[in-house]
Parts: structure tokens; C-alpha cells; sequence
């Protein structure tokens, strides 16, 4: 969807509600502008970069042992 789609969408969304709907969603956009942004990664993104390439691909390697199941084993 494009940025024109969503614009678009929203105005045709908006013409549907009441004033007070309106006025809420406003305040919604407003305190959504006004929140920080947050500049520190969050999850696994903070990890980004942390391992060598060489490292990566051993954790990597070791994962796919994880997947195999052994069916003799139980």
C-alpha cells in the first residue's frame, strides 16, 4: 500500500466518524507525534553485529543440529 493509499484510507475512515471520534483520533495522532523515539534497538536487534561472521555461522550450525530429532534416542 502506498503512502497515498494509507492517506486516502484514512480520510475515508475519518469522514465516517462522529466529531467526537474525530477529535479522539487527533488526540491520538498528537500524543503519537509527541512520544520519544526510541533509539535503542529492542529484542534481537540489539544483537546486530555483536558476532563475527565466523561465529555466526557456528551458531547457526549448532541450531541446525537442534532441529534433528533422534528418534532412536527416546
Amino acid at each position: 500500500m502506498s503512502e497515498l493509499e494509507i492517506q486516502q484510507s484514512i480520510i475515508k475512515a475519518m469522514n465516517r466518524m462522529s466529531l467526537v471520534q474525530q477529535i479522539k483520533l487527533l488526540e491520538f495522532v498528537n500524543s503519537m507525534l509527541a512520544a520519544p523515539v526510541s533509539k535503542k534497538p529492542k529484542g534481537i536487534l540489539k544483537f546486530s553485529g555483536v558476532f563475527d561472521d565466523t561465529t555466526a555461522r557456528e551458531f547457526a550450525d549448532s541450531l541446525k543440529d537442534c532441529e534433528q530429532i533422534d528418534e532412536n534416542e527416546w
